[in-house]
């Protein structure tokens, strides 16, 4: 009447033996099945045996393919459109503590909605270096919240908590952020590692661009030094995050920059120091408030004009 075939459709050779290589379906399985010839009878049959032959490509999968990861760090990039500077939080999903670096005085309000809005417990504000270009918002975000402020180490600033060292990590969680000197911006100037693959720049190396080194005891050779013997020598695909930007460029990599980055790519150290010599820039427009401002961790200082 039929072939001789298994449940799932296989023909059963003389020997009883199930094949791995040939199915059948309907008329022929009247062998065993006596009526399949109805077309719902055959849709089921054809619906079954494509998942037969599908399971070579779906392998049962253990009890944890399902299980959705837990993110190590929660990660953000903030801008403040005045200044063009970014501000970067970063925060343990688990402990739900956070850490900013290089939060602008004019944005505190924003960074505390964020932090409040995601259930974050502000412990560390930390700067790059002491910026020129805008006031940061550490000492008014200290005040609000109880966090610590960390500068790197030997900043003209005697307003930290902490002051932070080369090759020092500071620890958040899950989050584990490496101070790397880069000094040439300024004379003390840090960026930071975060979990070996998200490289704060600060000032030191924009996306297919550096920093300038004309003001602050900044040095074209140290930046030179710091960006390709430093920084160029992380994996290429680190990502950078620099501390501003002026052409709306969010993120790149130190592979990207080693190639395309027209202040360091193809020059060598004597060009570059040559090439940051004559940029001729402008000077920062709140260079004479931010700096004195910042050297007290953002607190304004207010001189007060008496007339008798």
């Amino acid at each position: 009447m039929g072939i001789d075939t298994a449940a799932n459709g296989a023909l059963i050779d003389a020997d009883g033996n199930a094949s791995q290589m040939l199915y059948t379906l309907g008329t022929p399985r009247k062998g065993n099945l006596w009526e399949t010839t109805a077309v719902p009878e055959i849709r089921v049959q054809a619906g079954n045996l494509a998942q037969e032959l599908l399971k070579p490509l779906n392998p049962k999968p253990d009890a944890t393919t399902f299980m959705l990861k837990k993110p190590v760090m929660l990660f953000r990039q903030l801008f403040d459109k005045e200044s063009s500077t970014y501000t970067y939080l970063i925060a343990d999903p688990e402990s739900k503590t956070a850490i900013l670096i290089d939060p602008v005085l004019e944005q505190v309000e924003r960074d505390l909605q964020i932090l409040q809005q995601l259930g974050l417990t502000l412990s560390y504000c930390v700067e790059t270096h002491i910026h020129a270009d805008h006031i940061t918002g550490t000492d008014r975000l200290r005040t609000l919240t109880g966090c610590l402020g960390i500068l790197p180490e030997n900043a003209a600033a005697n307003c930290a908590d902490h002051y932070i060292a080369d090759g020092n990590i500071l620890e958040l969680g899950n989050v584990q952020i490496r101070a790397i000197a880069t000094p040439g911006h300024t004379d003390s100037h840090m960026a930071y590692l975060v979990n070996d693959t998200h490289l704060l720049t600060g000032d030191a190396l924009f996306i297919r661009g550096c920093g300038r080194t004309d003001f602050q005891s900044g040095d074209a050779e140290s930046l030179y030094d710091a960006v390709t013997q430093k920084l160029f020598t992380l994996p290429d695909d680190t990502l950078v995050y620099p501390g501003h930007d002026y052409q709306g460029q969010t993120v790149s990599t130190i592979g990207e920059e080693k190639r395309w980055n027209p202040r360091f790519a193809g020059r060598s150290r004597n060009q570059f120091i040559e090439l940051m010599k004559n940029l001729n820039l402008p000077q920062p427009k709140k260079m004479l408030e931010a700096v004195p401002a910042n050297q007290h961790c953002g607190r304004v200082l207010v001189a007060l004009d008496y007339q008798i």
